[in-house]
């Protein structure tokens, strides 16, 4: 039986990393979105974590994890490099063979010297003359991530999911608009497909009777659940009547439910408000670093990251000292959960997750495991709150599916 051949197995091993990247991205993509929403959820006292704190966190998380990555191609530099050049413990444990350890006191200062120069290059490449210019598109992403934060509060998940998929409808008006870009009729022809696809996937529920009732909660007057109520306790089992629970003022809870849909209107509203100017601004500051910064810095991801992570630490902090002022209170980790530490985490990998899928697979299939994510997320949410997914739903998944890959496809295309 004849072995496979080595070309043979390196293409099955990338087409495994492929895969796997691309599974990665979708489950994260998912973990983001619904950890997110959930984590700006009220606790008991019926307060909320501190928007910019979270922010703050995640870049100083960012640039901890950039600074240890850019420090480490240096080092693989370093080591790349003429063998004069090399700042090795080699040289000392020849000199000093004739120790009883290995690893002598000069080998370890001279280690710890050779550690220091690399952290010092490092450091004069991140904050180089040229680095200001990433200022401009920090301050927006800045913006950007609070107003994520903040429509997590006000949509659900499968709604913010599917409502962040207009970024490729605000980058293409903004590259055509602002520079001038040329798109092709397919390109043209996917956006009302993947508009009518977030519409469907926004949508908002009705408030039904129960939540009415539990919004009379904290009425003062007895309020009694109806006779007969539909109750789904999973979305695999067959709705089943409860009774016997006593008389209700019809009238009251109709006002109830209005007066509950009319808030979530607001809420809902407000949410996908701040949805679309983060899809705006994120837009604007990804097609200026492509246009205006790409020739000019020709650097590192790690390296890119940890300039746009620096100003954003700065400007993360000065807006939660500004909120500490304007409550005159500085305890900024107030309120946070574990699920906010989580989203801290989730929210500071996401670049990474990205620059490691699109290693292993092109802006095509990383795109379509973005859309997929929708599905996925309509999935698990359904599990969570035990309810079936709507067919909307369904049907502005596959709408933003399909317009998605085909838009990214043929954006492609004219590159090539």
């Amino acid at each position: 039986m004849s072995r496979p051949s080595p070309a043979l197995y390196s293409e099955q091993a990338n087409t495994l990393r492929k895969w796997t990247s691309l599974l990665i991205l979708m489950l994260f993509t998912t973990a983001t979105s619904i950890v997110s929403q959930r984590s700006r959820k009220a606790t008991a006292s019926g307060q909320r974590y501190s928007v910019a704190t979270s922010v703050l966190l995640s870049e100083m998380l960012k640039f901890g994890l950039s600074f240890l990555l850019a420090l480490r191609s240096e080092i693989k530099a370093d080591a790349r490099g003429p063998p004069k050049h090399r700042r090795t413990s080699e040289g000392h444990s020849m000199l000093h063979s004739s120790g009883t350890s290995r690893y002598s006191d000069a080998s370890r200062r001279s280690q710890v010297h050779s550690l220091q120069q690399h952290v010092t290059r490092t450091y004069r490449t991140i904050f180089n003359a040229s680095a200001w210019m990433m200022g401009v598109p920090s301050l927006i992403y800045v913006c950007q991530n609070m107003l994520q934060l903040v429509s997590n509060s006000y949509l659900t998940a499968v709604a913010y999911q599917g409502l962040s998929q207009l970024k490729l409808v605000t980058a293409a008006l903004v590259s055509v608009c602002l520079f001038g870009k040329v798109l092709n009729s397919r390109q043209w022809l996917c956006m009302p497909i993947l508009m009518l696809g977030v519409v469907l996937l926004s949508q908002r529920q009705n408030v039904t009777v129960p939540q009415a009732l539990a919004l009379m909660s904290t009425n003062a007057s007895p309020v009694h659940i109806p006779d007969k109520l539909m109750f789904v306790t999973s979305p695999f089992e067959r709705p089943r009547v409860s009774g016997s629970f006593g008389p209700v003022k019809v009238e009251l809870v109709a006002r109830a439910a209005k007066l509950a849909n009319h808030l979530s209107s607001l809420r809902h509203l407000i949410g996908v408000v701040c949805v679309l100017i983060s899809c705006v601004l994120g837009s604007f500051a990804g097609v200026y670093i492509e246009t205006k910064l790409k020739n000019a810095m020709s650097v590192s991801l790690a390296v890119r990251n940890a300039q746009l992570a620096s100003f954003a630490v700065v400007l993360a902090s000065g807006a939660v000292l500004l909120e500490g002022l304007r409550t005159q209170e500085l305890n900024p980790l107030k309120n946070f959960t574990t699920m906010a530490w989580i989203a801290v985490v989730l929210r500071a990998a996401t670049g990474y997750v990205v620059s490691m899928t699109l290693r292993y697979a092109d802006t095509i299939m990383k795109g379509f495991a973005t859309s997929m994510a929708i599905i996925t997320t309509i999935a698990l949410e359904s599990l969570l709150t035990f309810s079936m997914p709507a067919f909307k739903q369904l049907l502005g998944s596959a709408l933003v599916l399909i317009s998605t890959y085909q838009y990214i496809r043929a954006s492609v295309a004219a590159k090539a």
